[in-house]
């Protein structure tokens, strides 16, 4: 796997994998949904550093819709790990076997996609989580990838789980917004049958791993500013954001995988920044100009402010060390001029 860009995702969660912790995959059965996305990237090089150890699972199912990336075609030679292309929003799961645990990221993650896929990305979420559970074997393990987009319509708080979203079914968004909280309400269902299920509210993930083709705001930019050398921004400037990497985001999800005594969890960071902001940091380290436009409203439902509370979690767990937002921005720099070149 010399000089493949994977490297430096494996390289990336190397930290991560402490043996001792994860003695519940040893010889396990793993069923990751959404393995190509960015979360998908770093389970797989989770468990990639986990197969080194005496908690090595048994076997690592990926399934995955889009095409496989060519860095990640060598895991067709690796005898942990079984690839397979599947429209799960399609499958009729009859000929799935068990398995001892299931991470559930399958779903689409940028607006533009899950509005433009809106009854796929309500299969995704609702139909396609209660089939996988039922997949589950006894005493496994399954988390659940929601969204902190179903706070949709809150503003100016520091959001914990009690919060609910005042967004409307008609909602530009609410494909998104409403499965996912109806993936929670089937997660919880299933957890008064002694089903050891969890879900993670997710906010703004990012690091290497995103594909080409990611129209989010920080991918946009990356892009932009290593395109065309230049960066402009004409909507949502004053727009807030908690950008959480992606290595804290994985570490997070283990623990309320396999130590988590909640139904759901937030997932996020602590530090806020504007977007005009982070167009700025971006610009300055990718040495691209930086150009400020009229500030323009968006039209797409973005929410003005993304910050989520995760005391609950921090009660539990303790007090994280969030990697800094300029050098995750390095890094998943580093990934796109890869991807780039």
């Amino acid at each position: 796997m010399t000089n493949n860009i994977f490297n430096l995702i494996i390289n990336d969660c190397s930290e991560i994998s402490d043996s001792k912790k994860f003695n519940f995959f040893k010889n396990k059965k793993i069923l990751i949904t959404g393995s190509t996305g960015l979360l998908g990237h770093y389970f797989i090089a989770f468990f990639i550093n986990l197969l080194k150890s005496k908690s090595k699972p048994k076997k690592i199912t990926l399934l995955h819709k889009s095409s496989l990336p060519g860095y990640l075609k060598f895991l067709n030679k690796n005898k942990y790990f079984a690839i397979k292309r599947v429209n799960l929003s399609k499958e009729n799961f009859k000929n799935f076997e068990k398995y001892d645990c299931i991470i559930h990221a399958a779903t689409y993650a940028q607006p533009s996609e899950f509005i433009k896929n809106s009854h796929e990305t309500i299969n995704l979420n609702t139909f396609v989580t209660y089939k996988l559970i039922k997949l589950l074997k006894p005493k496994g393990k399954f988390l659940f990838i929601s969204s902190s987009e179903i706070y949709s319509g809150i503003k100016d708080k520091i959001i914990n789980e009690n919060f609910s979203g005042v967004t409307t079914p008609d909602h530009i968004r609410a494909c998104y917004i409403e499965s996912k909280r109806c993936g929670e309400t089937i997660v919880n269902e299933f957890r008064k049958e002694k089903i050891d299920a969890v879900s993670a509210r997710l906010c703004l993930a990012y690091g290497p791993g995103f594909k080409i083709n990611d129209e989010r705001v920080l991918s946009q930019f990356i892009k932009r500013a290593l395109k065309e050398k230049k960066l402009e921004i004409s909507k949502g400037q004053s727009n807030i954001r908690s950008y959480i990497y992606i290595t804290d985001v994985i570490k997070m999800l283990l623990n309320i995988l396999l130590r988590g005594k909640k139904n759901v969890y937030n997932i996020g960071g602590k530090s806020k920044i504007s977007i005009l902001d982070l167009g700025k940091k971006i610009s300055k380290l990718t040495s691209a100009k930086f150009l400020p436009r009229k500030n323009n409203k968006n039209k797409d439902g973005a929410p003005d402010f993304a910050n989520i509370s995760i005391n609950n979690y921090e009660k539990e767990f303790g007090k994280i060390k969030f990697k800094n937002l300029d050098d995750g921005l390095k890094k998943t720099i580093e990934w796109y001029i890869n991807l780039l070149e």
